[in-house]
């Protein structure tokens, strides 16, 4: 597929990354020399520079020919304005970051459609949903939500006195009977183990999990020692700090806090149920009235980057049990490991995985990247006539690596074993190590697909020899013994 990218900033180059890994054909057109040079000795695209709302931009790129085009510059109007011209040139499927609420809300000012734009993508939106997904589940690294809110991805940092460390997966399942949940992939020493029942966590490990709805409430009170936040403190009354205070305040008690009066006095007009102060956390009369040193969580999403990473480590410092701190840098989101920083969000590193969702079209219904590697959870429909229909999981013969973690069959969530069949229309939630996420598309989500155990068919799908790894990628580890099927206690 051709896809012409308008913005080489941060969001421009991981979409352009992650796209060229997929095999791709990748334009990306931006005023800034430095940029695309920056671009071109990473990447293996081609660069345009120039205005992309400039026809001579447009032409250079080849957008007439391109598949989907995503304008993701830093100019909501010319976003727009680019994705309207891309539109007109012959671009099926468009694609605008947008914040400014006026052209994102229920009634906008601007209709998209009009415009030829398929989509509008707002960054803020899904940075906000990432911060209450983390509040909704004290202790994790990483969230993410899949099937319309049935199915959940977490991740924590397994510490020394926790009742998990030690005890075989197998004995986990034991101890939480009646609970569905998967240890989906194991972090340790930066890389990834998908285990098997044998397995068993150890002290400093990074554990990702999936779980229904019905299992959430007990992994807050493993992981957190409580299923339930009390206060939440918010420093930076801007449209983010705002947003994140409106999804809560019905929730928990929250408190917003900024050091320009005007904007308190805004944010104040705009939240019912939340405490308003002006002045800053390191106050101590601000403290008192916020009650910060008793908050479950901190959250720093002010405009100066480097405050807000100071504040978050003040306020871990005086008591608040959790900190989340909202940067652009993402040097910031490196330091997580080495600083007393919970989690670090980065709306613009957030809303990369949205967009591979879309340009990766029906067959794959969301995508949540993990952390720094390039591992991530697919959300994928079973296809009419796709390999894996009909087939127990234990015959899929998946590769070392990939995992389906999650079903949804019916409107009803599960966690699947090896004797589960899969089903046309199933919702699978997939854990896919680097490298095997086309495979597993095709296995699922695209008609024809891999041999797998028990077919016999002469004209199966295969795929060409050399693509076919016969080990897992570079920088896995597999758990003990591991072979190919998906065992009866996964």
């Amino acid at each position: 597929m051709k896809i012409v990218i308008a913005g080489a900033g941060a969001v421009g180059f991981h979409l352009a990354r992650e796209l060229g890994v997929e095999g791709h054909h990748i334009a990306i057109i931006d005023v800034d020399a430095e940029k695309l040079e920056y671009l071109r000795d990473r990447l293996d695209v081609l660069t345009v520079q120039g205005g992309a709302t400039a026809g001579s931009s447009l032409t250079a790129a080849g957008t007439a020919d391109a598949d989907l085009f995503i304008a993701v510059s830093n100019q909501d109007e010319v976003n727009m304005l680019a994705c309207a011209a891309a539109h007109g040139m012959g671009v099926r499927r468009t694609l605008a970051r947008v914040r400014n609420p006026d052209f994102v809300s229920e009634s906008p000012l601007v209709d998209p459609v009009k415009l030829g734009i398929t989509r509008f993508i707002n960054p803020d939106e899904i940075a906000v949903d990432s911060i209450v997904a983390l509040v909704d589940a004290p202790g994790s690294i990483d969230v993410g939500d899949f099937a319309g809110g049935r199915i959940f991805l977490r991740s924590f940092d397994l510490e020394e006195n926790s009742v998990l460390c030690g005890r075989p997966l197998h004995r986990l399942k034991e101890d939480y009977s009646g609970q569905e949940f998967l240890v989906a992939s194991i972090q340790r020493g930066g890389q990834h183990i998908v285990p098997k029942g044998d397995d068993a966590m150890e002290p400093g490990d990074r554990v990702f999990m999936l779980m229904t709805e019905r299992s959430l409430p007990t992994f807050r009170k493993v992981v957190s020692g409580t299923d339930r936040v009390q206060r939440v403190v918010v420093y930076g009354a801007e449209r983010l700090g705002i947003a994140v205070a409106q999804r809560l305040q019905k929730r928990t008690n929250v408190v917003l806090i900024d050091e320009d009066r005007d904007r308190c006095q805004q944010a104040a007009a705009e939240l019912d149920d939340t405490l308003v102060l002006n002045g800053s956390p390191n106050d101590s009369d601000i403290q008192g009235q916020g009650r910060l040193t008793s908050a479950d969580f901190f959250i720093s999403a002010g405009r100066n980057e480097e405050h807000n990473l100071v504040l978050a480590l003040l306020a871990k410092k005086r008591g608040a049990r959790r900190n989340i701190v909202v940067t652009a840098d993402p040097d910031i989101v490196s330091l997580l490991d080495s600083l007393d920083i919970d989690a670090v969000i980065n709306p613009r590193l957030t809303m990369v995985g949205r967009l591979l969702r879309y340009a990766r079209g029906g067959r794959v219904q969301a995508v949540q990247k993990i952390g720094e590697s390039t591992a991530e959870v697919m959300e994928m429909v079973v296809r009419h006539g796709a390999k894996a229909v009909g087939i127990m999981l234990k015959d899929l013969k998946l590769p070392h690596g990939a995992l389906v973690g999650a079903i949804m069959r019916d409107k009803e969530a599960f966690i699947p074993h090896g004797r589960t069949e899969v089903k046309e229309g199933d919702v699978v939630v997939c854990f896919v190590l680097p490298g095997l996420r086309d495979r597993i598309e095709r296995m699922f989500a695209r008609r024809g697909g891999l041999h797998f155990a028990g077919d016999s068919s002469a004209s199966a799908v295969t795929e060409p020899e050399e693509r076919r790894p016969d080990r897992a990628p570079s920088g896995v580890l597999r758990g003990r013994d591991r072979d190919d099927e998906q065992p009866d206690d996964a």
